[in-house]
């Protein structure tokens, strides 16, 4: 079986701050916890699509209010 490696985009301080923003507005209106379970489950996945190419705010936003997670390989 063949396995495709995709270049990752580079995770910097102005990212995390943006990925904590979704992270925190998320959580507020599921009311979770970020250190829960779920918030750990989703900052993973919205790290994930980062990785994957997707930088756009609001499509990460998006990705995470949709519950769409990447499958770990």
């Amino acid at each position: 079986m063949w396995k495709t490696d995709w270049p990752k985009s580079p995770v910097t301080s102005d990212t995390i701050v943006v990925l904590h923003r979704i992270l925190r507005d998320w959580c507020d209106e599921g009311g979770h916890l970020i250190g829960s379970q779920e918030g750990g489950r989703t900052a993973k996945s919205l790290i994930n699509w980062y990785e994957f190419g997707v930088t756009d705010e609001e499509e990460l936003a998006r990705l995470i209010r949709d519950d769409i997670i990447i499958a770990e390989a």
